[in-house]
């Protein structure tokens, strides 16, 4: 097991990875009774196609979401999540576009409970009866989502920026995707992407990592799995621009509300590896909409929303840029946004402002056992790769690169979802 400093700080991080691949992380932390852990696979709702040695698999839409919710059904009756509760212990799971992830936290018992983490998440126990019984369960979990503004939205926003990437579908799939998932549909996807060396385990607090690594070294189950090849996941071909510039959808709302996006080709930046991109794209972002921005400053004082927020996201060679808000003067306020957009520029103080805040921010962080492992998690998702000093990397970024990263960022292709009224359906657009 090797010991490593986490951000240059007073942290311990203590990393081995297993003879499968399993890479694991520990993070103990001093005077913190609880603890986290996260046991996830890169396997999302955009890996619907893949191959598997010469055999080539085609799943249903949701079916990533599906095999999450069938992983804690279990053939000896153990509801994993009755089990766990008697320590006094929460656990879940969520799935994404990239990646499906199990948790647990709390404060007693960590070894039993993770042991049982690792055998519930590596026995998989599939049958027509119990994926038949939950499709009717997952159809109310997608008509649930349909009927919220904001989650409407972000699905018809994906749907007009992509033409053929899967994640332009929803992560739970369609109604009548979900009815086609069979137990087979499920084994196939698990036996491809639950395999250790496509999954890391994270666990932060009150540890021991020394009698965790026994554990985790120990565990039968576990390290009976051989290491075998990764999956080899379709790639798509996506045009640059977007798939449409408008859309309009009608919800039960008194204010409209609005979605923009900007589609933004990642092969531009060739020169800078990926959590360059997201940063200085973040540095953007906060200079051209943050809570400094002229940009907040003149929507607020001119009451042109009640309130908006911003988000970057990533779709395999794409990026977004996206924001979100309520506005009774709609017109006006994407027009701002607009125009915002047409001249980016970020001076050098306003850059070094940024960065103490992002570093201030990265140390306090430190002092949370959740944040600290979500983003050990996220770095292995995100970038393959954790960095164990993101102060560093902060510290790195430049006005040079900026400017040059600036230079290849192309914002014009752009689009707007609107939530609109019911009364306003007959509106032309």
């Amino acid at each position: 097991m090797e010991h490593k400093s986490f951000l240059n700080l007073d942290q311990d991080l203590y990393t081995f990875t297993l003879e499968n691949g399993l890479q694991v992380y520990l993070v103990p932390f001093k005077n913190q009774k609880n603890y986290y852990a996260i046991l996830g696979c890169k396997y999302g709702s955009r890996d619907i196609e893949f191959k598997v040695k010469t055999e080539s698999i085609k799943t249903p839409l949701g079916t990533a979401h599906f095999l999450e919710h069938k992983m804690f059904e279990m053939e000896d009756g153990i509801d994993p999540f009755k089990f766990f509760s008697k320590s006094g212990v929460n656990t879940n799971a969520s799935t994404t576009f990239d990646n499906t992830r199990y948790y647990i936290w709390g404060i007693n018992d960590l070894e039993k409970n993770l042991n049982y983490l690792l055998d519930f998440v590596y026995t998989p126990y599939f049958t027509d009866s119990n994926v038949s019984k939950e499709k009717g369960i997952i159809k109310e979990e997608i008509l649930m989502y349909e009927d919220d503004p904001e989650w409407a939205m972000d699905d018809e926003m994906r749907k007009n920026l992509f033409y053929n990437l899967p994640s332009r579908e929803k992560i739970a799939g369609t109604v009548d995707s979900i009815m086609d998932i069979t137990k087979d549909d499920l084994y196939h996807a698990y036996n491809a992407f639950y395999h250790p060396n496509n999954m890391v385990l994270v666990i932060g607090g009150n540890i021991n990592p020394q009698k965790i690594e026994k554990l985790i070294r120990n565990h039968k189950k576990l390290n009976s799995i051989k290491k075998i090849d990764l999956v080899k996941r379709k790639v798509y071909k996506e045009p640059t621009d977007v798939y449409s510039e408008f859309k309009a959808i009608y919800k039960n709302i008194k204010i409209p509300k609005v979605r923009f996006s900007v589609k933004i080709n990642k092969e531009k930046f060739k020169d800078f590896s990926d959590i360059e991109q997201n940063m200085y794209l973040g540095i953007i972002m906060s200079s051209l909409f943050g809570s400094t921005s002229n940009f907040k400053e003149y929507v607020t004082q001119e009451e042109l929303t009640s309130g908006f927020y911003i988000e970057k996201n990533t779709f395999d060679s794409f990026m977004t840029l996206d924001i979100t808000g309520e506005s009774d003067k709609a017109d006006l306020f994407i027009e701002e946004i607009k125009k915002t957009l047409e001249n980016v520029k970020v001076k050098h103080d306003e850059l070094e402002r940024i960065k103490k805040v992002w570093i201030a921010s990265e140390i306090r962080m430190i002092d949370s056992v959740e944040m600290t492992v979500d983003n050990i998690y996220s770095d292995f998702i995100m970038y393959n790769k954790v960095y164990l000093n993101r102060v560093e990397c902060i510290k790195n970024l430049n006005s040079k690169r900026l400017n040059k990263f600036i230079k290849e960022l192309d914002l014009s292709n752009q689009s707007l979802v609107m939530a609109l009224p019911e009364e306003n359906r007959d509106r032309d657009f």
